[in-house]
């Protein structure tokens, strides 16, 4: 008899664990919704951005070698920032099918132009020394972070995947951070300069 009762007790309780386990698995319409490969537009997203992030690492790494005390400190934190965001990008982008993110192509002739005029002011950029340098450098993190914000604000209602909304609504904090460092450092910078001051590097295009 009491064989009989463990067994009905037994048999009775194990659709109900089965039962807890299926509430603890992910819904297949959930997982499937998370492992989403990414359209052909955010795809182009995650591939410019990744463009700013090495483009941001190299002008860091520059002010490490180029700039004051001050610039060469946020030097370090566009090279931090950006490598850490860029390795964060490149998993994401892994578990959405992209197993290496493409080159950012210009998709017209004159954003194709716009960016070989950025790489030349970036060239022109390293011929400065001291606080001519300081100053061009910071003018153009400004106004090149403060285009970026607006630009990827704009660009944000257009994505279709809701994991890369959330990752580039965690970016623009960091960009603005980067942009509001760079203007306080320019109010103590020299004013008094030679040179015309370079145009800002637009980021997005």
């Amino acid at each position: 008899m009491k064989l009989t009762s463990l067994a009905l007790i037994t048999a009775l309780a194990l659709p109900a664990l089965a039962t807890a386990d299926d509430m603890n698995k992910p819904a297949p319409a959930d997982k499937a919704k998370a492992t989403a490969k990414l359209v052909d537009e955010d795809v182009k997203l995650v591939a410019h951005i990744h463009h700013v992030n090495l483009m941001e690492i190299d002008m860091g790494k520059l002010a490490q070698k180029m700039g004051g005390d001050a610039v060469k400190k946020y030097g370090a934190a566009l090279v931090k920032d950006h490598t850490d965001g860029d390795k964060d990008l490149t998993a994401f982008a892994k578990t959405k099918g992209v197993a290496k993110i493409p080159a950012d192509v210009p998709p017209t002739e004159a954003a194709k132009k716009e960016m070989a005029d950025d790489m030349a002011k970036m060239a022109e950029l390293k011929k400065k020394k001291g606080a001519e340098f300081d100053r061009e450098f910071l003018m153009m993190m400004t106004a090149g972070h403060d285009k970026e914000l607006g630009k990827l604000t704009a660009a944000i209602p257009a994505i279709q995947d809701a994991d890369l909304t959330a990752k580039m609504k965690d970016l623009q904090p960091v960009l603005q951070r980067h942009a509001d460092t760079a203007r306080e450092l320019a109010k103590a910078a020299p004013t008094a300069s030679t040179q015309r001051p370079l145009e800002p590097i637009a980021i997005l295009k």
